[in-house]
């Protein structure tokens, strides 16, 4: 009877072993990280000439596991195509880097150039040290922010009210999204005839770091401290104003997307006067 329970326990104890042996087995070859096949997402590139600029939402990138070796695939319709083969895995950061060649078609012509990659599925960064003085393309998987939407330029009728009346002209906003989410509007210089203030040159200036505003359902911001416009008012041949003037803190700029464009409320007041100038601009894009 003791022999006959001493082999039942040794019984027990070997497919237990076996169990574990094979659990060991599966776990040796589970990926580390799971695959991912044709992820979108959207990308913004910056270089030793420009910083954070969208490329649009067309990128796409993969992952593919074999064993433990990764392949980690990046596609985008202008900036090119790369397989950064056998690339290594961080378990504990979960984030993956490695080396490959990036190709991409410019102005007709093909070329290759040497590039990194370090990130995660959901964000990663290429670098390429031999293009435009050291480029970098970083991938964002999901749908590009609303202010990726409105990236660009937007031409229209900039109605400014000064001292009640309405005063049109034609200008050209730009709009540029930042990865945050956030966007910069670049107000162009332009002129305004015959206000109570005269003849008006009111200067160039841009506003950053726009934040989307739940509540009003659009980008709004106060200027707060520190933004100055040149502004120039000619009245009756003599020139009355001249220089560069703070624009008070409570002014505010709000920017929302319309089924044709954009509408601009821009609500500022140059240094010591009594009123704000109020102008709403609202146009398609170009």
């Amino acid at each position: 009877m003791k022999t006959i329970k001493l082999l039942a326990l040794m019984l027990v104890g070997l497919i237990g072993m076996t169990a574990c042996s094979s659990d060991d087995d599966n776990n040796k070859h589970k990926p580390i990280i799971d695959p991912v096949e044709g992820l979108n997402g959207y990308i913004f590139v910056s270089s030793g000439y420009f910083k954070d600029s969208y490329y649009g939402n067309q990128a796409t990138m993969s992952v593919k596991a074999e064993n433990d070796q990764y392949t980690v695939s990046f596609h985008d319709p202008q900036w090119g195509d790369v397989d950064f083969a056998n690339v290594t895995f961080d378990e504990a950061q979960q984030t993956f880097s490695g080396t490959g060649t990036l190709t991409m078609v410019y102005r007709g012509k093909e070329g290759k150039y040497a590039a990194s990659v370090n990130g995660n599925p959901e964000e990663f960064v290429i670098t390429m040290p031999d293009v435009m003085g050291g480029t970098a393309i970083t991938f964002y998987a999901g749908k590009a922010p609303l202010a990726c939407e409105l990236n660009g330029n937007f031409s229209g009728i900039n109605t400014i009210e000064v001292g009640g009346n309405p005063y049109p002209v034609n200008i050209t906003y730009k709009v540029t999204a930042n990865p945050d989410g956030t966007l910069n509007l670049s107000l162009p210089e332009y002129q305004v005839e015959g206000t109570p203030m005269g003849d008006l040159t009111l200067g160039a200036y841009t506003l950053k770091n726009i934040a989307y505003d739940e509540e009003k359902g659009a980008f709004y911001r106060l200027y707060g401290e520190g933004v100055t416009e040149h502004l120039t008012a000619v009245r009756n041949g003599a020139t009355t104003m001249d220089d560069d003037y703070e624009l008070d803190a409570s002014s505010y700029i709000q920017v929302e997307k319309t089924e044709n464009g954009i509408k601009v409320i821009n609500s500022f007041k140059p240094g010591a006067m009594p009123f704000p100038i109020v102008a709403t601009f609202e146009t398609a894009a170009e």
